[in-house]
């Protein structure tokens, strides 16, 4: 058997028509929906895709599949849920090395402003 180069083969299948070449999907999407199906979900999905099957005409791979992206989906979502919910607390809760805040509170004023206090009691009325 001859060895051929990467070169002389890749020219050689680049000579090829591209008709004939068989397509080839990029994603499998029944293998990816099926995953979703593992273990409780996967024995309950059965049933359901046997008899949805039965009633549509299309193949049961092919419910199950969409049970289980179905499944996929939904904890995609709750997974997105729970980061959101973490850095939302991350980001209104005071971290335990910044101690208390050094800002003043803007409820309570310590000094009174500087136009008021020079006034004194020329401001005040006769009691």
């Amino acid at each position: 058997m001859p060895v051929t180069s990467a070169r002389q083969v890749n020219q050689e299948t680049g000579n090829r028509d591209p008709e004939e070449a068989p397509k080839m999907p990029k994603w499998n999407w029944m293998a990816m929906g099926q995953m979703g199906l593992t273990g409780l979900t996967g024995a309950a999905a059965k049933p359901v895709a046997r008899a949805i099957a039965r009633r549509t005409g299309r193949p049961e791979a092919q419910i199950l599949s969409l049970i289980g992206a179905g499944f996929l989906a939904k904890s995609l979502i709750g997974f997105l849920r729970q980061v959101d919910a973490v850095i939302a607390a991350g980001r209104t809760a005071p971290s335990a090395s910044q101690g208390r805040s050094r800002r003043p509170r803007l409820g309570r004023r310590r000094h009174p402003p500087a136009g008021r206090a020079a006034a004194g009691s020329e401001g005040q009325r006769p009691g």
